[in-house]
This record gives C-alpha cells, structure tokens and sequence, in this order.
C-alpha cells in the first residue's frame, strides 16, 4: 500500500524518560521508515494534554490514516490496531480476565476463587510492559497478596490485583491481520534459566533491562515441541478465539502460562503490542519471512479495508 498520507501519534517526549517510555518512540521511527518505504508520507502529531491542539493538527493535515483511537473515532478518522471498544475492555486486566472466564476460556484464579495459602502474583490492572513486577510480586497466601497489593497502591499508585502464581512455562503467540486472512505467528516461550530459588516471571529487569543477569537468564527461544505439537496447536486456537471475542484487529499478542500438568491459561492479551523490529513479535513473523515493512504493510491495508 502506497501514496498515503499517515499520521503517526506519539506521546509528548519527557526528560530523563524510562526505558519502557523510550521504546514508545523507538517503535514510531521504525514504523516511520517502514511507512516510506513502502511509498507513503508520514507526520507525527504529538497526541497530548491538549486533545484539542492534536484534532486541528490532525484535521489540518487531513491525513488517510491515523495510528491511534478514541479522538480518531470521535473525529471519524480510520486507524490502525485494534477498536476502541477492544481497547476499553482490555485496559483493565481485571476486567478482560472476567471477560475471558465468561467466553469458558482459561484463566488464573484470583484471590476470590484461589486457596488461602496459594501462592499468588501481585500485578498493576492497567499498566503494561512489566512495570512494578518484580520477584518481591510473587507471594503465599492471600494475605500476604492483600499486604502486596496495598504497599504498590501506595508506593506506585493506580489499582493492583492478585491472581495464582503457576510455577511452570511461559509463552506468547502473535496473530497478524492480512486481506488474505488471520496469522498465527509461531509461538515463543520464555526460558527460565537459573531459576531454582527465583520465580519464574518476566518482571521488569527481565524486560527491559539488557545489560542486567536477569534479562540474560529469561531468553526468548522458539517451544522445543514439533509445530504441530498438541500444545502449540491450543495455544494457537485459545489466541485465535481471544482476537474474536475482543474483536481485534490489525494485530495482537497473546501471553499464556503453561502448569506442569500442560494446562494453558491466558494471562494477558495484548491488542498493540511492541512490533520494533527486535521485539518478539517481528522476530516470530521473521520467523515465517513476514519482515517488519511486511508488517506494516498488512497492519495499515487491514485499517484502510
């Protein structure tokens, strides 16, 4: 797709920013250069405080396709990624895992349903990227969970939540919008290397600290089971029912934990995930040769359809 016009919406740039805010406007240069590339020109158009500076940029510069949502949908403009309405009910994570039980599909238990002296992981409800989680998020009994959930609402601030800890494998299934159909991308699992007395998470050193021995011992590798293992086949129809029943669109990634016994469960589902070009889900789509100006290219034909 070729001769657009493409804003790109981009929060404003803070001194001193974290590293998970830094990946922000990493993701957006790439998807930049992807963008003309391909043959089309793009704007970036600072998507602040002032809602109404970015619609006049925005209606100014009358653009073919936006990537962003709720002001886009107010203002009638298309835009890539997922709806507003899918982004709504997966802004909580409370609320999607509610909304994943009620659809009969796999989720942990959380401090409600689960034992009293059950280990548990102690999670922000709406921030994403791993942010305040840590091996100090993994505790036993709700109590315990209760305790952790108070001190991060005071230390971090915003609504935390607890739900089982499942001491087993970790993987992440990618799915991709083409005019040809729904992707599936190959599953990653995240190797707990060194993990005897630690919990098996991907905190936020795991993620994003690359220099650290934490991030050295979570590798993302391809599942050692043949493609069309059992598993790796429900991990894919479990994604697959996910991206519908959110209806989502353009592209996703699905996160789930695996107990000993081979049970899934979905932990998040993630409607615009990172798609820089050595972010997993780019290096699962490289690994069935769809590069990322491939990605772009099907993410902003699927917006324009």
């Amino acid at each position: 797709m070729s001769n657009l016009k493409v804003a790109i919406l981009v929060p404003p740039e803070v001194p001193g920013a974290s590293v998970d805010e830094s990946d922000t406007f990493r993701q957006a240069k790439e998807i930049n250069q992807c963008l003309t590339i391909l043959g089309n020109q793009t704007l970036s158009v600072v998507f602040g405080d002032d809602r109404r500076q970015t619609a006049r940029e925005l209606t100014e510069a009358a653009p073919d396709l936006h990537l962003a949502t709720a002001l886009l949908d107010t203002l009638g403009l298309r835009h890539t990624g997922a709806p507003t309405a899918a982004l709504l009910a997966l802004g909580d994570k409370r609320r999607a895992q509610a909304i994943l039980a009620a659809a009969g599909l796999p989720v942990l238990k959380g401090l409600a349903d689960g034992p009293s002296d059950a280990r548990y992981i102690v999670k922000s409800a709406i921030e994403h990227a791993s942010i305040g989680l840590d091996d100090t998020s993994v505790v036993t009994g709700r109590q315990a969970a209760e305790a952790a959930i108070a001190e991060r609402r005071k230390r971090l601030g915003g609504p935390w939540f607890a739900e089982a800890y499942i001491d087993g494998r970790e993987f992440s299934l990618g799915l991709l919008e083409t005019r040809a159909g729904l992707v599936a991308l190959p599953a990653s699992e995240i190797l707990f290397l060194d993990h005897a007395e630690r919990p098996k998470i991907l905190g936020y050193e795991e993620k994003w600290m690359g220099d650290s021995y934490a991030y050295e011992m979570t590798p993302s590798a391809d599942p050692p089971e043949a493609p069309d293992s059992p598993l790796l086949t429900e991990l894919e129809s479990l994604a697959r029912r996910a991206w519908a029943l959110f209806g989502l669109r353009g592209y996703a990634r699905v996160d789930f934990r695996v107990d000993t016994g081979g049970q899934p469960y979905i932990v998040d589902v993630n409607a615009n995930p990172c798609i820089a070009r050595e972010a997993g889900f780019c290096a699962a789509a490289a690994r069935i040769g769809i590069s990322l100006e491939d990605v772009i290219s099907h993410v902003t034909e699927t917006a324009l359809a």
